[in-house]
This record gives C-alpha cells, sequence and structure tokens, in this order.
C-alpha cells in the first residue's frame, strides 16, 4: 500500500460530485434499462477519474470542460424521459379517439 495521500483540488471533488449525481440519476422512476446502464457508467467513470487524479503524485491530468457539462445534461435528459414532455399536463377525455368516458353512444 501506497502512503502517499490525495490531492484532492476543486477538480476532483466536483468529477466525483457530478459521478455521484449521475448514479443517483439512474434510479429516476420511468427512466429505461438503457438510459439507467448508461448513467451508471458515465457515473462510475467520473468517480472513478476523479479518485485516481486525486492519488497521483506526478504527471498533469486535464479535465475537459465537457465532463463537467455531460452530468447535469445527462440528469436533466433523464427527467425528461422518466416524466415526459407534455410538462405534466394529462390528455384530455376521449382524445385517444374512444370517445367520451360515460357517455353511451
Amino acid at each position: 500500500m501506497s502512503s502517499s495521500s490525495a490531492h484532492w483540488s476543486a477538480y476532483e471533488i466536483f468529477a466525483v460530485l457530478s459521478g455521484i449525481i449521475l448514479t443517483g440519476a439512474a434510479f429516476v422512476p420511468g427512466a429505461g434499462v438503457k438510459d439507467r446502464a448508461w448513467s451508471v457508467l458515465g457515473g462510475i467513470f467520473l468517480v472513478w477519474y476523479g479518485w485516481y487524479v486525486a492519488h497521483q503524485t506526478t504527471g498533469t491530468f486535464r479535465f475537459p470542460v465537457v465532463i463537467f457539462l455531460i452530468p447535469p445534461g445527462a440528469v436533466i435528459y433523464l427527467l425528461v424521459k422518466a416524466f415526459g414532455h407534455s410538462g405534466g399536463q394529462a390528455s384530455p377525455p376521449g382524445s385517444d379517439g374512444r370517445g367520451t368516458p360515460g357517455i353511451d353512444g
């Protein structure tokens, strides 16, 4: 085991927090299996990369801006997929072509 301590900066911390949030977004009700899988894989990668970089003692590591934009975008995407595009408004009765409920024809 190495006795070196981790060097946590805002970049590593934000990467780990983004990964945790992205992984947690996989549990949004109504999300599909594929969306959940990508969310978990992306979250695990961000947590791993933040932890990995924090424990390096030499070298230069880059955090491209896109890794900080993907988690919020993915969370928004998952919420829209889970809760629909209609803004929470239900369709009016009879809009499915079956007629108005309660009226005999």
